[in-house]
């Protein structure tokens, strides 16, 4: 393949040689670890060492844009790069996956640097120890690959990544940073059964879903790490181990935005169904929009893959709920004293949100940390305060 074919190249990710770590690269990685320490992410001295011994740069790519603002090149204007890597921003690494070039073009945000903050919290729920046997969904750039080879050694990570292209880039950072994870080119949901049994899975991807295969290829007392975004408003970070029945058991443990396991992306808004029924609503639509995680929690138990969005238009807001045979809008209009509603499909699901949302109050608004999760051979299940409890 000539020079000029070279999809990492196209987009921005052949690595350039490795930056030397001067004192004001170590100056930035001392900085980064003392902001995540004060903020109270980083408690585990092993994951500190990680950090230092691992440095983010090396898995940046040369372009580096967090989504937001202006696009800064390593090569003109190297001090400005270094200062976003080691911020506390995602890095987009992939648009579109991989049809948009991400030096220039705008779209889907499909692959990323993740957050340290984000990194160093689930990799804290890990718990992993010398030895542990782990594996990680969602390869990337490598950097959480790098930092888990730190942790128990990279003959014991395997890490799954879908995307070719994105698992070669990985390859090459991984490589030029000295660290040798065995990386596995295929769909993360189905694990990767040749490297079983894991004492962990980490996920560095959402799931709508938790795959079963996860729970089948962890040993019993494993523990699985997995941001959660079962598509109702807000997205949680999950913490399951698993039991000897085969069943993992856990909690939600706090705030985690990753982008979605392929095989599980939500689907996309869509209108094309003609409204079935328009009316009016007393219930202003932000008390469903603006509710808290732990209502999200229960309306998305309730409704599952049902997605809920909502969206400020000037001083309105409206929001949209839909699934794959549904959807509805609600909006809310400074002054009005009743809120338009269309429904469309085969659900209505203004309602069967709002009687959810109603259900949550009567059961005293239980916030984030009360809800829980059981992942069997039939699939997932919410509950609150115990299995036995209130689904």
């Amino acid at each position: 393949m000539g020079k000029h074919e070279d999809p990492a190249e196209k987009n921005g990710h052949k690595p350039g040689k490795p930056i030397p770590l001067t004192g004001g690269v170590m100056r930035r990685i001392e900085a980064m670890v003392e902001r995540l320490t004060a903020s109270g992410w980083l408690t585990q001295g092993p994951i500190k060492s990680a950090l230092h011994d691992v440095p983010r740069h090396a898995f940046a790519p040369p372009v580096a844009w967090t989504g937001e603002g202006d696009r800064v090149s390593r090569r003109a204007d190297p001090e400005g790069w270094l200062d976003l890597v080691y911020g506390n921003d995602a890095i987009i690494t992939q648009l579109d996956d991989g049809t948009t070039d991400i030096t220039t073009g705008t779209g889907r945000f499909t692959s990323s640097l993740s957050a340290p903050s984000t990194v160093v919290s689930l990799l804290e729920l890990l718990d992993a120890e010398p030895g542990h046997r782990v594996l990680e969904v969602g390869t990337g750039t490598g950097w959480t690959a790098a930092l888990l080879s730190r942790l128990v050694g990279a003959e014991n990570v395997t890490t799954v990544e879908v995307d070719p292209q994105v698992s070669a880039w990985a390859a090459a950072n991984l490589k030029q940073a000295g660290s040798s994870p065995r990386l596995i080119v295929g769909d993360g949901s189905r694990g990767w059964a040749q490297g079983a049994p894991y004492d962990r899975v980490h996920a560095t991807c959402a799931v709508a879903r938790v795959p079963y295969a996860w729970i089948e290829q962890t040993r019993p007392g494993g523990v699985i790490v997995t941001p959660y975004d079962p598509g109702f408003g807000s997205s949680h970070e999950l913490r399951l181990v698993v039991m000897p029945d085969g069943t993992a058991v856990g909690r939600f443990t706090g705030y985690a935005s990753y982008m979605m396991l392929r095989a599980q992306r939500h689907p996309e808004w869509n209108t094309s169904a003609q409204p079935r029924s328009r009316s009016t609503t007393d219930i202003d639509p932000r008390t469903i929009g603006y509710a808290s995680a732990g209502a999200d929690l229960a309306m998305g138990a309730a409704m599952p893959g049902v997605c809920a969005r909502g969206e400020r238009e000037g001083d309105g807001y409206t929001l949209r709920l839909w699934s794959g045979d549904a959807w509805a809008t609600a909006r809310y209009e400074p002054g009005r004293e009743t809120y338009e509603v269309e429904q469309a499909g085969d659900r209505a699901l203004w309602d069967l949100a709002v009687s959810a949302y109603f259900g949550w109050i009567t059961h005293r608004s239980p916030g984030r940390d009360r809800f829980g999760l059981t992942v069997s051979p039939a699939g997932d299940r919410v509950w609150l305060d115990c299995q036995d409890g209130v689904n």
